[in-house]
C-alpha cells in the first residue's frame, strides 16, 4: 500500500523548497537566470551563502557536518526544484563529491578544517584528476609526490579542471609509489591549497567563449603531510570510491526537466493540422519524442533514488542513468537551437560575464541559448564519459550480471511471483522452440493442449472476476505473465482472447448472456476475437468498414474487418459496427453464424489471424453488446490496455532476443576473438540493452498508475511507451540479426521468429510513428 503520510510530508517539502527559491533568488541573478547569461563567481558566491544561510547549502551532507541531513528522496526534489527556479547553476565539485569524499575518507581534524569553508563558499575546491596525457584513464598519471620529511613535494600538471580559475584549494590525485606493480596501486591522495609556491593555473578558453576550465602546474609545490587523505598509496580506491548515491546526481535528471518545460513554451505554438507548416509538425513531434524520454528517465529515476535510500548500490542504474540524462539534456539544447534557428546566431559577449543586455540581439535573448548548448556538449565526456559508462554496462551484460541473464521478481508480491515461476517452469519444459514449430507449422497456427494447459494455470480468468469465474487478478498481476509468454513466442491468442475480447465482454455490463460467457471464457473453453477495424489512427477504429442497421426485432451487419487477431479459434467475435444514425455499436456474432465468411492466414512471424465478412448476417437483439452511448469509450479502454500489454509482451521478447544474441556472440569467434570481446559490437549491444530498459521502465509506470490518473494522461502514458517499445524493439530486432551474420537470417535460428514477432509487435494497435502522433494530439487537446 502507498504510504500517503509520507507522500504528504514529501509533497509539503517541495512546496517549502519552492516557496523558498521563488522568494530568495537576488533579482539581478534572476534576471541575468532569465536572459540565458552565464554564472559568475560573484553571483555563486552570494547564491552559496543564501542557501548556507538556511542550513541548505550542501543538500547531501549529514547534519553533523552542516548538511540538513535530507533523505536521499528529499535530496532529488531540492535539486529538481532548484534546476526549476532562477538560481544560478554551476559545478560545486567541493560540495557534490570532494566534501563527502572528506567525510567518508577524511580525519576529525581535515573535516572541521576544510568543510565549514566549502559550506560559506570562502573556500572554493577543484578536483584534479585528469591530466594531459591520461584523459579518463586515471590510474594512468605521472603527477608525482614525494615525501620530504613533514611534506609531500608535487611534480606535474593536472588538466580539465572545471571553474578551476573559482578554485583556491584542490583534491588532487597523485602517484606516491612509481615502483609499484600496477598502475592503479602506489596512488594517493592530497589536499592542496592553490595559492602554495610552486603551483601555477592556466585558463583554459572553453568553447562558448567563457574560461571554464584550467591546467595546473606543480612545480616541487610543498604539501603538508597532514593533508594526504586516508591512507599513503590507497588513492585509487579513494578515487573510484564516489559513492552511487553521488553517481546518480550526475544524470542530471533535474536539469533535463527544467529544459523540457523550457523547451515546452517554444512549442506552444506547434499545432499540427491542415493548416501547419511541415517543419512545425516535425518539431511537434520530435518535442514528443524528448517528452517520452524525459517520462522514460524519470521513470527509471525514481525507483533508482528509492533503492540506494534504502541501502542498495544501484551501480549498473548509476551507469545507465548518466548515459540517458545527459544524452537526453544535451538533445534538449540542440531541440531549442533548431527551433529558434538564425536567431541563436548573434553573440552577446556580456552574457559570459553574467550581465543581460538591455537591448537583446535577439527576441527572449535567444542569442545566449549557445552558451549553454556548447557547455552541455562536455558532460558526456566528464565524469566519466558515455563511452566508459557504455563499457561499465556492457561488462555487467557479457558478465553475466543483469536481468538479461537472471530475471528478477523483486517487483512482484508473493502471488505474482509464484504464478510467474509457475508458468515459466511450464513454458520451458512444454513449450521449447520446436514445439512452438510444431504449432506454428499447423494449419491455424495454434496448439489445443498449450491453450488447455495455459487455462489450467489461471491465465484465460485472471481478469475476470471471481464472481464469474476468474480469478480476479488486476494488470499488475498480468504484466510480468505476458512478459514470459513473450519470451516463449507463443502463438496462442491469449492477448487478443483473454485480455483483448475479454475486456470488451467486461465492459458491457448490461449485455444478455455476459455471465455464462465470462464463465465459459475464464475456464478457456471458449474463446473470443475483437473484430475491428485495425489502423494506425483514432479515426481508423472509430470508423469501421462493417454497418449493423435493425430489421424488426432483430439486427443484421454487414461489411468487413480485416487483421483479426485471433479469429481463427474462436467462437465469438466480437464487431464493432457503425450505425445508420452514427455511432458505433458493439455485437457478439458466433464465428458459425450464417452469412460469415472467415478466411484465415498466418502472419509472417506464424500468429493467426483472419478477415471477416459479413454478409447481411442476422442477429437477435440480444447480440447487442454496447449501443453508441458507451461503444466508443468501452473499445477505446480496451483498446489502451491490450495495447499495454501487447507492450509486455514484447519487452519479454526483447529480453530473450538480447539473452540469444549476448550468448551467442560470448561463443562465436571472428579472427581468433570472440564477438563479445569487440568494443564497437559490446556498445552497440550496451544501446539495446539501455532501449530495452528504457521501454520497460515506461511500461511499468503505465501498469502502476493505470486507475491512478486521469484518463487523457493514462492514454498519453501508453502511447508513450507503445512508442518506446515499438522504436526499441524495431532496431533491435533488426540489429540482432545483423550481430548474429548469416546464421540468423535461417528458419531454424530462433533470434529470427523474435526478430519477426518484434517487427509485428511494432505494426499491431498502432506502430511506434502513429503513437507518436497521438502523443502529440493528446498533449495539445490537454493545452486547450
Amino acid at each position: 500500500m502507498p504510504d500517503h503520510s509520507r507522500a504528504d510530508r514529501l509533497e509539503a517539502f517541495r512546496q517549502e523548497v519552492r516557496s523558498f527559491l521563488r522568494e530568495v533568488v537576488p533579482p539581478d541573478i534572476r534576471a541575468a537566470s532569465r536572459a540565458h547569461c552565464l554564472v559568475t563567481r560573484e553571483q555563486a558566491v552570494r547564491w552559496q551563502r543564501i542557501l548556507h544561510a538556511r542550513g541548505w547549502a550542501a543538500p547531501g551532507w549529514p547534519r553533523e557536518y552542516g548538511g540538513p541531513g535530507w533523505s536521499l528522496v528529499e535530496q532529488a526534489i531540492f535539486r529538481e526544484e532548484l534546476a526549476a527556479s532562477d538560481a544560478p547553476r554551476y559545478d560545486n565539485l567541493g560540495i557534490d563529491t570532494i566534501g563527502p569524499t572528506l567525510i567518508r575518507y577524511g580525519t576529525p581534524e581535515q573535516c572541521r578544517r576544510f568543510l565549514p569553508g566549502m559550506l560559506s563558499f570562502d573556500d572554493f575546491w577543484a578536483q584534479g584528476y585528469s591530466e594531459p596525457d591520461a584523459g579518463s584513464d586515471l590510474a594512468s598519471l605521472r603527477t608525482v609526490a614525494r615525501r620530504d620529511g613533514d611534506e609531500w613535494v608535487v611534480n606535474g600538471s593536472k588538466i580539465w579542471q572545471t571553474l578551476g580559475q573559482w578554485a583556491n584549494w584542490a583534491l588532487v590525485l597523485v602517484r606516491t609509489d612509481p615502483s609499484a606493480r600496477r598502475k592503479q596501486e602506489g596512488i594517493s591522495v592530497l589536499l592542496m591549497d592553490l595559492r602554495t609556491p610552486g603551483v601555477t593555473v592556466r585558463p583554459i578558453r572553453f568553447i562558448n567563449g567563457a574560461h571554464f576550465h584550467v591546467q595546473m602546474f606543480f612545480d616541487d609545490v610543498r604539501v603538508p603531510a597532514a593533508n594526504l587523505v586516508g591512507v599513503e598509496h590507497a588513492g585509487w580506491s579513494i578515487a573510484k570510491g564516489l559513492l552511487v548515491i553521488e553517481r546518480l546526481f550526475v544524470a542530471r535528471v533535474g536539469d533535463c526537466k527544467a529544459e523540457l518545460a523550457s523547451v515546452a513554451k517554444l512549442a506552444g505554438k506547434w499545432r499540427p493540422g491542415p493548416g501547419a507548416q511541415i517543419d512545425d509538425a516535425l518539431l511537434a513531434r520530435r518535442h514528443a519524442e524528448l517528452d517520452i524520454r524525459m517520462r522514460a528517465l524519470e521513470a527509471a529515476w525514481w525507483p533508482a533514488v528509492r533503492f540506494a535510500e534504502q541501502g542498495g548500490s544501484p551501480e549498473l542504474e548509476a551507469s545507465l542513468l548518466k548515459l540517458d540524462g545527459n544524452l537526453l539534456l544535451q538533445d534538449l539544447h540542440t531541440f531549442k537551437l533548431d527551433a529558434l534557428g538564425a536567431r541563436t546566431l548573434p553573440f552577446d559577449p556580456r552574457a559570459i560575464d553574467g550581465e543581460p543586455s538591455p537591448e537583446p540581439l535577439s527576441p527572449g535573448h535567444a542569442e545566449n541559448f549557445p552558451l549553454h548548448y556548447w557547455r552541455y556538449r562536455g558532460i558526456t565526456l566528464a565524469g566519466g564519459s558515455s563511452e566508459i559508462q557504455r563499457q561499465i554496462v556492457a561488462k555487467a551484460v557479457f558478465g553475466g550480471l543483469t536481468e538479461i541473464d537472471r530475471p528478477r521478481q523483486d517487483q512482484m508480491d508473493e502471488q505474482q511471483a509464484i504464478m510467474d515461476g509457475t508458468l515459466r517452469r511450464w513454458l520451458d519444459k512444454h513449450y521449447g522452440f520446436e514445439r512452438r514449430r510444431e504449432a506454428v507449422a499447423a494449419r491455424d497456427g495454434f496448439d489445443p493442449a498449450a491453450w488447455a494447459a495455459l487455462a489450467e494455470l489461471g491465465l484465460t480468468g485472471l481478469l475476470i472476476p471471481e464472481c464469474d469465474g476468474g480469478l480476479g487478478g488486476t494488470l499488475s498481476d498480468l504484466m510480468p505473465l505476458l512478459e514470459a509468454l513473450g519470451e516463449a513466442l507463443v502463438v496462442e491468442p491469449m492477448l487478443w482472447s483473454a485480455v483483448l475480447g475479454t475486456q470488451v465482454l467486461l465492459g458491457a455490463e448490461n449485455a444478455e448472456g455476459r455471465e455464462p460467457l465470462l464463465a465459459a471464457l475464464a475456464s478457456g473453453q471458449a474463446r473470443c476475437a475483437l473484430a475491428y477495424r485495425e489502423g494506425q489512427s483514432r479515426r481508423d477504429v472509430h470508423h469501421p468498414e462493417t454497418v449493423a442497421r435493425r430489421d424488426g426485432a432483430h439486427w443484421r451487419l454487414h461489411g468487413v474487418n480485416r487483421l483479426v487477431m485471433g479469429a481463427a479459434q474462436a467462437q465469438h467475435l466480437f464487431v464493432t459496427a457503425c450505425l445508420p444514425e452514427g455511432g458505433l455499436a458493439l455485437f457478439d456474432v458466433p464465428s458459425q453464424a450464417a452469412g460469415v465468411g472467415l478466411r484465415a492466414y498466418q502472419l509472417h512471424d506464424g500468429r493467426s489471424a483472419a478477415d471477416i465478412r459479413f454478409d447481411n448476417v442476422e442477429l437477435p437483439a440480444s447480440a447487442l453488446l454496447c449501443g453508441a452511448d458507451h461503444a466508443t469509450a468501452l473499445l477505446d479502454d480496451a483498446l489502451e490496455l491490450a495495447t499495454l500489454a501487447l507492450c509486455a509482451e514484447s519487452i519479454g521478447a526483447m529480453r530473450r532476443s538480447l539473452a540469444l544474441t549476448v550468448e551467442y556472440m560470448r561463443m562465436r569467434k571472428q579472427f581468433g576473438r570472440t564477438l563479445s570481446e569487440q568494443q564497437v559490437l559490446q556498445h552497440r549491444v550496451a544501446d539495446h540493452y539501455r532501449g530495452w530498459h528504457a521501454a520497460r521502465q515506461l511500461v511499468r509506470e503505465a501498469v502502476a498508475g493505470w486507475s491512478l490518473v486521469p484518463p487523457a494522461e493514462r492514454s498519453r502514458r501508453v502511447s508513450a511507451a507503445k512508442y518506446m517499445v515499438g522504436h526499441a524493439s524495431r532496431v533491435l530486432a533488426l540489429d540482432a540479426l545483423q550481430l548474429h551474420g548469416a546464421i540468423g537470417m535461417q528458419d531454424e535460428t530462433p533470434i529470427s521468429h523474435y526478430s519477426k514477432r518484434l517487427m509485428a509487435n511494432d505494426a499491431l494497435l498502432g506502430n511506434a510513428s502513429a503513437h507518436l502522433g497521438r502523443f502529440v494530439d493528446a498533449g495539445h487537446r490537454s493545452q486547450a
